[in-house]
């Protein structure tokens, strides 16, 4: 698939060649970050975005980065305590699952302690469903936000929050 804008650059490297992020940084206004799970890479966008004074980072996320506006959600809670437990039942993924979540927490906590203007987009479920035009968002335990999100949904709520200042520097979870 090739995707074409007057607006749009692609760039072929990878998350942890220094070079290619500054080359795709430099002379941006806003980077959207949807690759997760690679600490390092984020590391090295943070701090190529300080290098050339570009603010606005938005990064995709999970649910299991939780965030101090989250209140108790126990059926989220079952959910993440099944989904653990049938992976280490099966011996299946246990390791990588945990190492995965584990760098998606590093990376939260990087993006936190930044000073740019961030927003940590918190996902749970990604599907393939079509776009459905209602994103809910906000956080756990409000009773808002399900347990899945289709991949249209999340493109276009990452879109939005290039203009929308509404969660600068928060990190919503999103479902719909």
């Amino acid at each position: 698939m090739t995707i074409q804008h007057p607006n749009l650059i692609l760039k072929k490297g990878t998350m942890l060649d220094r070079t290619t992020i500054e080359e795709a940084i430099q002379g941006s206004d806003v980077v959207i970050e949807t690759v997760g799970c690679v600490s390092e890479g984020t590391k090295l966008i943070i701090q190529a975005m300080k290098k050339f004074n570009v603010k606005r980072l938005i990064v995709v996320s999970t649910s299991n980065a939780r965030d101090g506006k989250d209140l108790p959600d126990k059926k989220f809670t079952l959910l993440l305590g099944m989904t653990r437990g049938a992976l280490k039942l099966l011996g299946l993924f246990h390791r990588q699952y945990r190492n995965a979540v584990y760098e998606l927490r590093k990376i939260a906590g990087m993006v936190r302690n930044s000073d740019l203007d961030w927003t940590l987009v918190r996902v749970a479920g990604l599907t393939n469903k079509a776009k459905s035009n209602d994103v809910k968002s906000g956080y756990l335990g409000q009773g808002i936000i399900s347990f899945s999100t289709s991949r249209a949904d999340m493109a276009d709520f990452l879109l939005q929050q290039v203009t929308d200042k509404t969660y600068i520097r928060q990190a919503p979870a999103i479902s719909s």
